[in-house]
């Protein structure tokens, strides 16, 4: 059986593969980014090359230069012009002929020394609204990096969170199968058991008759055994391809389950009758799946035993209302507890006044089973109290059409 922990494991993985892949897509946008910025800084630097060098081809005097920028000319008489006062012209002067930079009091500027016929000029252009530009770039780039990686991680978290379910649904109904395959198999293995106790003691009384059938019903207890695990595995396909919808008949059902815990009823002290209540032929055919709906009506009896005392009774009436089959299974037990009766067909919730089973465990789990089984065949299940003591539990199914 496959404990908790195998999700925990799965769990954990699928977080370790959300967080690997996160870091994965952040450093796919950071490399993004960080190319994004390079080529805006490539494309100033062009921008603010070929402004400089239109500026300095097309200058003849150092008066009214483009915005942002300073002009330095020298012609060939050595007249130095500045476009601005304090400029240093001599130092801008001599530099060599190409690009530079120069920082004039709070001013960063890029220079461009050029050589003409006409004599030397110095091209300068201030580059703050440049740096002023690349800041917001970089702003913005953060920004947008951490908003996507904040949305990447949460559509990892969820996509590896849906990638995972399948695997931790399949774990949760291998759980579940062998939880229900447990309870399932304790009531003919409980007959059994039974059929061996009395089969002892007809070989104590020598009555060779009564040994060669009880062991005949030990056969048969046997071959109801593996019919069980064909229910289970039935109910497992049900699960996954949903329930047949062959024509079944309730009465013939009840009859068969009567039949299959009669023995077991006899050894706890206990009655198990069936009342058939309909008149035409017909009145108790469903669609469905007779493997889950014996099942179901198994289910039921084996609560009732586990709430009944010896001497008491158990009815499984197959009635006929309008358009539904009813069926009742009827038991002056110890009764249902109004406390209990909210969690009743919730898996693992269980009362506490069992009778005849008490020294037996049991898991909450047949009820739940029966609540499915219902729900599959689009019919529901009910519980009240049986007047004059005990409970009553009724699965309604709609009635087949008519073939």
């Amino acid at each position: 059986m496959t404990s908790g922990s195998d999700l925990d494991v799965v769990r954990r993985a699928g977080r370790i593969a959300a967080i690997q892949a996160s870091l994965a897509l952040a450093a796919v946008l950071l490399v993004v980014g960080a190319v994004i910025f390079l080529v805006d800084v490539r494309v100033q630097n062009q921008q603010i090359a070929h402004q400089l060098t239109s500026v300095a081809s097309t200058a003849d005097d150092a008066t009214d230069p483009p915005p942002g920028m300073q002009l330095v000319v020298r012609d060939l008489e050595g007249n130095v012009q500045g476009s601005i006062r304090d400029l240093p012209t001599a130092d801008l002067l001599a530099r060599p002929p190409g690009f530079s930079e120069a920082r004039l009091g709070d001013e960063q500027y890029r220079v461009l020394v050029a050589d003409k016929p006409q004599g030397r000029v110095v091209a300068m252009l201030a580059l703050e609204s440049y740096e002023e530009g690349r800041h917001r770039l970089l702003l913005s780039l953060g920004a947008a990096e951490l908003a996507g990686i904040l949305a990447s991680i949460a559509v990892v978290v969820l996509l590896t969170r849906r990638s995972i379910r399948p695997l931790a649904d399949a774990l949760a109904l291998q759980r579940r199968f062998v939880a229900d395959a447990s309870h399932e198999l304790r009531a003919p293995l409980t007959v059994l058991h039974t059929r061996i106790q009395l089969l002892a003691r007809r070989f104590d009384d020598g009555d060779a008759r009564q040994t060669k059938d009880q062991i005949d019903a030990l056969a048969a207890d046997t071959r109801a055994l593996g019919e069980v695990i064909e229910d289970l595995l039935a109910s497992a396909s049900m699960a996954t391809n949903g329930v047949t919808h062959d024509r079944v008949d309730l009465a013939e059902v009840a009859d068969a389950v009567r039949d299959s815990m009669a023995g077991h009823a006899e050894g706890a002290g206990v009655g198990l009758d069936v009342d058939r209540r309909g008149v035409a032929a017909g009145d108790f055919v469903v669609l469905g799946s007779i493997a889950a709906l014996r099942r179901a009506l198994t289910s039921l009896v084996d609560n009732a035993l586990a709430h009944e005392h010896s001497g008491g009774k158990i009815v499984i009436r197959v009635d006929r209302r309008g358009d539904d089959v009813i069926t009742e299974v009827s038991d002056d037990g110890v009764g249902v507890d109004p406390d209990a009766v909210a969690t009743l067909f919730t898996r693992f919730a269980h009362g506490q006044n069992h009778t005849a089973t008490a020294g037996r465990q049991r898991y909450g789990i047949g009820l739940a089973l029966v609540r499915e089984i219902a729900v599959a065949h689009r019919g529901h299940i009910g519980v009240s109290q049986t007047p004059g003591g005990g409970a009553t539990f009724t699965l309604t199914l709609p009635a087949a059409p008519a073939p």
